[in-house]
């Protein structure tokens, strides 16, 4: 009996799907790892470091995002969607150092569940930068980072998350917490 040729053509499509998700896969961790360094050049106030690593994981996902027209359903890759999550949290802890502040950044991480899960872990971000002011004596830089700690867990907490981003909720009410007692320690030595 002869074969199909649908069989042959799904074969070739399956093929060409699978090479593009390898790819995809081995830019994403690039582009994850690049954003995980600019964070810690964000912590060494190296901002020029950060700000060019920021770019090079921006075009590493240009190239991944031109595949999604041949293949959509590569979006929801989980390579993908974590080398997103990691940039997004790199862009807000960037956007807090430069105007103390948290908002909008790079469409591509406005999608909510990576633009949410990069703010929860953005607070483990902003307590390192706390601790490290802490331990420069500067007091009003850890009671400005447990303000926006605080009002990024107050936005959260209305939004009555579930599964990975509870998860991630949580880890940020322990950072909020771990400020907090940053705070009452400080004041208790300012006495």
């Amino acid at each position: 009996m002869k074969t199909p040729a649908i069989f042959s053509q799904m074969s070739k499509r399956y093929g060409q799907r699978e090479a593009a998700r390898r790819e995809l896969i081995g830019r994403s961790n690039e582009a994850l790892s690049k954003s995980k360094r600019a964070i810690f050049a964000l912590h060494r106030d190296d901002m020029r470091a950060a700000q060019a690593l920021l770019m090079e994981a921006e075009e590493l996902f240009k190239k991944i995002e031109g595949r999604f027209k041949t293949f959509p359903d590569l979006e929801q890759e989980g390579s993908y969607r974590a080398g997103v999550e990691e940039y997004a949290e790199a862009w807000l802890f960037e956007s807090y150092l430069k105007t103390g502040k948290l908002g909008k950044i790079h469409a591509r991480a406005m999608e909510p569940g990576i633009y949410l899960a990069g703010l929860s872990d953005a607070t483990g971000e902003i307590v390192r930068y706390a601790m490290r002011q802490a331990t420069l004596g500067n007091i009003q830089a850890v009671e400005e980072a447990r303000e926006v700690v605080a009002m990024v867990i107050e936005s959260l907490l209305d939004m009555d998350l579930t599964g990975y981003l509870r998860t991630k909720f949580d880890q940020a009410k322990k950072n909020l917490r771990r400020l907090e007692e940053m705070a009452y320690d400080l004041s208790l030595r300012a006495r």
